[in-house]
């Protein structure tokens, strides 16, 4: 697989190990929060990693754009351990 589209330390780390990810598009200011119902979503779509989910992602509210003319800031919320985890 090739290089994340970060420089991310957590970039193989699953998807289903995510609590939250915040997303905010830095050209037009529209954010959003995914939250774990979106998370599990994705997964069983086949996303499996921190690394393809950040390839996923894109604004809602602007034209769509090749990656790397993306311009998004995402800050992911891991789980934490021993936190009780839902179905």
């Amino acid at each position: 697989m090739s290089s994340a589209p970060i420089s991310h330390p957590d970039a193989m780390r699953l998807v289903v190990e995510l609590a939250r990810v915040y997303v905010a598009c830095d050209d037009c200011g529209h954010s959003r929060l995914l939250y774990r119902s979106n998370l599990r979503k994705v997964n069983e779509i086949g996303v499996a990693n921190y690394m393809q989910l950040c390839r996923k992602i894109r604004c809602g509210e602007c034209p769509k754009r090749p990656l790397m003319q993306r311009n998004l800031t995402i800050i992911p919320t891991w789980i934490e351990r021993g936190e009780a985890q839902t179905a």
